[in-house]
């Protein structure tokens, strides 16, 4: 009976690493061994495009993100974003450069500009990677989706500490954070199930815009929506998700990229047509 127990424990583990090493290359994670976020450093992300040949987008291309959202379009067009979200079992994994989390059964999808993307997987920067008028918030958490033709949509959202609030997502998440910190690409199941239905407001609109990952390659093509409800977190939640390496926090955020000739557009229901400064990112929960 012990040797049966072991062998299915042994199966579980295996399941759940093919399960995340099947979604972190269908995302294009790189080991963070291989770059860093320090700039100046050898392997900083001004020296991303030289470290390996399939990385040279990463300095040459005209897609690129993060970025600093200045000026809007504003678009009746676009929408709100229809989700189809469902509770399902999910597993926490550190992948050396930041906090991932993904679901091991269905979790459901969402329809951008009539496209049904599924959710993949969540992870989180700290600092933001996206700045709003210049301003820089405390963490940004990226929803990574994908259509059926393998192309990826990312959702945004924007964390906060200036109101004091805690966020019950990031909480409910904080001690598996702070129980993988330091140990790279070992993973954790979440007890019960996490729905994401909850983290998106559709009633506080959006920036839409399209642009690349923000880790090596840097692949462009990446439709980009960047919630403009700012949500609330506590100064330890934000810590939790900076000690990846456990022993110092360390930011993960890229620095913003030049825009180039791109537009961004922005959602909100009610907003009037045309150009004009981005509007504020509101404050709320998350």
């Amino acid at each position: 009976m012990p040797r049966r127990r072991n062998n299915v424990a042994l199966a579980i583990v295996l399941v759940v690493f093919a399960f995340c090493a099947r979604y972190a290359s269908a995302v294009g994670s790189t080991p963070h061994s291989t770059f860093s976020y320090k700039e100046g450093d050898p392997t900083g992300p001004e020296k991303w495009a030289t470290l390996q040949k399939d990385w040279a987008i990463c300095d040459s291309g005209t897609k690129q993100s993060p970025i600093d959202v200045a000026k809007v379009e504003v678009s009746k067009d676009l929408g709100p974003l229809e989700q189809n979200y469902k509770a399902g079992a999910a597993v926490v994994q550190n992948r050396g450069h930041d906090f991932m989390l993904n679901w091991t059964g269905g979790n459901g999808d969402l329809t951008i500009e009539g496209k049904k993307y599924t959710l993949l997987q969540v992870h989180w920067h700290a600092p933001s990677e996206h700045t709003v008028n210049g301003t820089r918030f405390d963490a940004e958490m990226h929803m990574v989706h994908e259509d059926s033709t393998k192309s990826k949509a990312v959702v945004a959202v924007l964390f906060s500490t200036k109101a004091g609030k805690p966020s019950k997502l990031l909480g409910d998440l904080k001690p598996y954070f702070e129980r993988l910190a330091g140990k790279q690409n070992a993973t954790e199941e979440v007890k019960g199930t996490v729905d994401p239905t909850a983290w998106i407001d559709n009633a506080s609109g959006y920036y839409r815009y399209e642009g690349s990952f923000t880790t090596p390659p840097c692949t462009e093509g990446v439709l980009w929506s960047i919630m403009s409800k700012v949500a609330d977190a506590s100064k330890d939640e934000i810590d939790s998700i900076d000690r990846v390496k456990k022993s110092s926090v360390e930011p993960n955020a890229r620095p913003a990229q030049t825009i180039n000739s791109r537009v961004v557009r922005y959602y909100k229901a009610g907003a009037t047509e045309g150009s004009a400064p981005a509007p504020a990112p509101a404050p709320g929960p998350t």
